[in-house]
Parts: C-alpha cells; sequence; structure tokens
C-alpha cells in the first residue's frame, strides 16, 4: 500500500444498532476495499473505530479480502472513561480515527454508507487535483437505500445492480440534501483536509450522545474556511442503508445544542490521544 492521500474515517459497535447494523457495516467496508481494487488505487485507508465493542467488529466481520481497512478498538473500560453517559460517541470514534491517520484528506462517513465505483472514482480524482485545496471543504449529501432491499442481501453485487437501474428512478428515493443557506446536518459524509483538522481538533468531544454534531462543527469550520458545496453538485451520489423506520428514538440520549468555544473545540488529549489503542489489520 501507497502512502495515503485519502483516509476514509467510519465507526460503529458491535450491538445491531437499528436491527442489521453489522450487515450495513459489512456492506459498507466490503464496498469501499471493491472500489479501491476496481479502480486500481493504493494510496487510500480506511479505518473504523470499534467503540466499546463487548466482541470486537473485527473478529465479526467478513475481512477475508480486505486489504485497506484498519480497525481501531477501544474497549468498554476506556469508552466508559472518556464518556461514562453515552453508550456510544461518535464525536469521539471519529476524532480516535482521524489520531490514526496518515491521509493529507480526511472524508469522514456514517458506519452504514455505501458508495459506488463512478461516485468513488470522481471523489478520488477531485482529491488529487488541484481544486481541493487545505482551505475548503465539502458535505455529501444522502439519498436513501431502503431497508427491505438492503437487509434482504448479502452481496454488494446486488445492490450495485439495482443502483445502476436507480438514477431513472432517484425523484422516489428519499433524500437528504445538504443546505448550506441554512445547514440543518443530515449529511453522510465531510470532506476536508488535515490542515483543517488539525487546526480545528476535528468533532466537538462534548457532545457525546445523537444530534447536532454536524451542525456544530458546520458552524464552526466554515466561520473561518470556506464550504465549496455538496459533493452531490459535482455529480457523486452517495447512499445510506436505511434503518429510520426501526430505530429506537433516544436510545443514546440526544446533545444540548451548543457549540464548542473556540475553533480548537478540544483539549490537547483529543481523539484519545494519550490512550495506547490496539490496531487491528488484515
Amino acid at each position: 500500500m501507497s502512502q495515503p492521500i485519502l483516509s476514509i474515517i467510519t465507526c460503529g459497535k458491535n450491538d445491531q444498532y437499528a436491527g442489521n447494523f453489522l450487515q450495513r457495516l459489512q456492506l459498507n467496508l466490503s464496498k469501499l476495499e471493491s472500489n479501491l481494487k476496481n479502480l486500481n488505487i493504493t494510496d487510500v485507508e480506511i479505518l473504523v473505530t470499534d467503540w466499546s465493542s463487548e466482541i470486537p467488529l473485527h473478529t465479526v466481520l467478513d475481512t477475508t479480502n480486505f486489504k485497506f481497512t484498519k480497525f481501531i478498538y477501544v474497549p468498554l473500560h476506556l469508552a466508559n472513561k472518556y464518556s461514562p453517559d453515552s453508550g456510544f460517541s461518535l464525536t469521539q470514534s471519529l476524532n480516535t480515527g482521524y489520531r490514526k491517520s496518515q491521509g493529507n484528506y480526511i472524508f469522514f462517513i456514517d458506519g452504514d454508507s455505501y458508495i459506488s465505483d463512478e461516485s468513488f472514482s470522481k471523489l478520488y480524482n477531485l482529491v488529487k487535483s488541484s481544486t481541493l485545496t487545505d482551505n475548503i471543504f465539502y458535505w455529501a449529501s444522502r439519498y436513501h437505500l431502503p431497508y427491505e432491499l438492503h437487509s434482504a442481501v448479502s452481496s454488494i453485487n446486488e445492490l450495485d445492480a439495482f443502483i445502476l437501474s436507480w438514477k431513472g428512478n432517484k425523484d422516489n428515493w428519499r433524500h437528504d440534501r445538504v443546505n448550506l443557506g441554512h445547514f440543518e446536518g443530515t449529511a453522510m459524509g465531510l470532506l476536508l483536509s488535515k490542515h483543517i483538522c488539525e487546526e480545528s481538533s476535528c468533532w466537538y468531544e462534548k457532545l457525546n450522545k445523537w444530534g447536532w454534531v454536524d451542525i456544530e462543527i458546520h458552524s464552526r469550520i466554515s466561520k473561518k474556511y470556506p464550504c465549496c458545496g455538496d459533493l452531490e453538485d459535482l455529480d457523486m451520489y452517495f447512499f445510506h442503508l436505511d434503518h429510520h423506520h426501526i430505530q429506537k428514538a433516544g436510545q443514546n440520549g440526544a446533545n444540548p445544542c451548543i457549540n464548542a468555544p473556540d475553533f480548537k473545540a478540544n483539549n490537547d488529549d483529543w481523539g484519545l490521544n494519550n490512550e495506547n489503542l490496539m490496531l487491528y489489520k488484515k
């Protein structure tokens, strides 16, 4: 593997959140690995923070053909140390993944995301081009793949075939469109440089439950660096493996709608930087 230019960072927990999280994460990671193989890309890494799983994710997922994915395991005692009032901390998980990353650019995505080869190729070309600089960032809107569809399959080939037929019917799909004039979250991904991540310390770790985290980071970063829009406007389409109709409301509690007091949101130990965390790779 070459020195990464791009680090794709996601996270999860082996608790079958909203019905079939393991299956959704497996489809996500398998598709990312397939993207890289099909496009002959060697300078991208995938990092998954496993936040407090009793049985670690890397032991239950099928990683047989994984070449680019690394798992960072945060055991329960450490998770309880950093977020004692929350069963899962999205902000700390993503920050922990970032601290182990090596890429010049970072793409934070949901654990149950899905990216086609075509859109991944465009994303990679953007990262490699002079258009993307250290001082701008992008969000990524998402279309929702219905639960009834993805829960019934175990193969990315089946989902790929379905997505090929999607463009003619996309108006019928539920769509979370990023509104940069009045940002309300609901994006699937955030693309930005290592420079912005270091200066801002990424996600505000006092928000260790659900909600508001994307609104907070957008509000903070956009005060200093311009958001250049939605990757969908560059003809990149991203999918979410939907689970909303079976998600338990308030399962992890809700964050207060507060912003970090400073551009650098966190203390120097953010992202569990002082901990000796185990890194697993096939």
